[in-house]
């Protein structure tokens, strides 16, 4: 009688650890589903990124910041919206013009950034050196430079922007 009594008691063991198992799978599964649909959402949030504007953006700062005496506006106007070729200094003074001759600018260790994108607008970060060669002297300045480009039938165009050196 005792046997019979320990087998009902073992098999009534197995039955709830049966059920317990079949409980925190369910559990887990449950978790599991969960937190793949939350990693899913992520992932479709920052879906979208334009490379194809940093491409633009490092022309630009190519384009803008190497030069001899000033910056050329045939060499980055197709990159910018129209307003904002009024925002940028094409050329200068024509009491300082001899001085300016003596002036380079060009750029090294040049690293493009993107940041949040949304309908076809991109920003983008900028971060190089500007090298400024006055009379013969070599002065190293670290740049940064935040785009906001926007993707029109012209193709990608700088709309905004805002420029820093430290």
């Amino acid at each position: 009688m005792k046997r019979y009594i320990l087998i009902a008691l073992l098999f009534i063991v197995l039955i709830g650890f049966n059920v317990f198992q079949y409980i925190e799978k369910s559990n887990l599964q449950n978790a599991l589903n969960y937190y793949e649909q939350k990693f899913e959402d992520m992932i479709a949030e920052n879906e979208t990124i334009y490379f194809e504007a940093t491409e633009t953006a490092e022309k630009f700062i190519l384009g803008y910041f190497n030069y001899e005496q000033h910056p050329k506006q045939d060499d980055v106007e197709e990159y910018l919206s129209p307003a904002i070729i009024n925002d940028l200094n094409f050329s200068s003074p024509e009491e300082y013009e001899e001085e300016m001759s003596d002036i380079t600018s060009s750029v090294s260790n040049l690293n493009i950034y993107l940041g949040d994108a949304v309908d076809g607008k991109q920003k983008v970060l900028g971060v190089f050196d500007n090298v400024l060669n006055v009379y013969g002297g070599d002065s190293t300045v670290q740049s940064l430079i935040e785009m906001d480009l926007e993707n029109t039938e012209n193709g990608w165009q700088i709309v905004d922007f805002n420029f820093f050196q430290y």
